[in-house]
């Protein structure tokens, strides 16, 4: 009861999972936008008369979209774990996260068929990305605040290859775009897992088909960017959309299967972090229960 009286309502959740998914998971698109108004940096020229709460027609819109969309997702579904019934605090982090979602696009796709924009803008395409990848993190973010231990790592692989891109957006002039410095957060999502093993050291296992999924994941930026040419009018994704996944899938079944870039190092690294924090932890704990039972004897 304690500590139920000091869990954030459920109402509260769903203003922070809307605002988290927009204010949050398009931080980068929104700091680009503060620096054409400073003179920072200049105005990208695909850019159309109006400013878009979404950036349906930047330089590299496809996977800076994609990138934002899951990241804000993830926030806003990591939201759903601060009241304390789990049900409603899902409740909440959907409904805040997919109005969220809704207002943003909504208003982007009608400011963008009314303004000047290029000719081969599709912003029905990029509503589509918004859709799934704004689903697909918040799926990840309710089972990261909800699931159990061992599917914790999991949830979090996707998010941790694509992190460096949305980190590298925050700076002056740079597209939010996978760069290849991901792996510096393996060692991060390492930790992260190390922290999440609740009671049983074996949850600590999990962190391993975490890490296979990031190692195949690391083709994520790649076959996000080799499809960025194809989301336009009357390409694959607009006309097809299957071809347009076949295209993802291709992509991503070739470079995963690469060494190269994969860092296996870090993988050890974060690993052995993750078991000596677990192993701190589940310690520590023992020992406080033993001391518990010695004062109550």
């Amino acid at each position: 009861m304690a500590v139920s009286a000091y869990r954030t309502s459920a109402w509260w959740v769903l203003l922070i999972s809307a605002f988290a998914w927009w204010a949050c998971g398009f931080l980068p698109w929104l700091l680009q936008a503060l620096y054409v108004v400073t003179g920072i940096s200049d105005a990208s020229a695909a850019g159309g008369n109006s400013f878009l709460p979404l950036p349906f027609i930047a330089d590299d819109a496809v996977v800076g979209l994609a990138v934002m969309a899951l990241f804000g997702g993830l926030l806003g579904g990591v939201a759903a774990g601060l009241p304390a019934s789990s049900r409603a605090g899902a409740g909440a982090a959907i409904t805040g996260t997919f109005v969220a979602m809704a207002a943003t696009g909504g208003v982007s796709w009608w400011i963008s068929i009314r303004a000047s924009v290029p000719g081969d803008a599709a912003p029905l395409g990029m509503l589509v990305i918004t859709g799934v990848a704004g689903s697909v993190g918040l799926l990840a973010g309710l089972l990261t605040a909800l699931g159990p231990a061992a599917l914790r790592g999991l949830t979090l692989a996707l998010p941790v290859v694509l992190l460096d891109g949305w980190l590298w957006g925050l700076l002056p002039g740079n597209s939010v775009s996978p760069t290849g410095t991901w792996w510096i957060f393996a060692v991060a999502l390492g930790i992260a897992f190390g922290l999440a093993v609740d009671t049983k050291p074996i949850e600590l296992l999990g962190w391993l088909p975490a890490a296979g999924l990031v190692w195949v994941l690391q083709a994520a930026g790649p076959a996000l960017a080799a499809v960025q040419g194809d989301v336009s009018a009357g390409s694959a994704l607009t006309e097809d959309a299957l071809t347009a996944a076949g295209i993802v899938w291709d992509e991503l079944a070739s470079a995963a299967v690469v060494s190269d870039g994969h860092q296996l190092g870090a993988w050890v690294v974060a690993l052995l972090l993750g078991a000596t924090i677990a192993a701190l932890r589940l310690s520590r704990e023992a020992s406080d229960e033993v001391e518990l039972s010695e004062a109550w004897a």
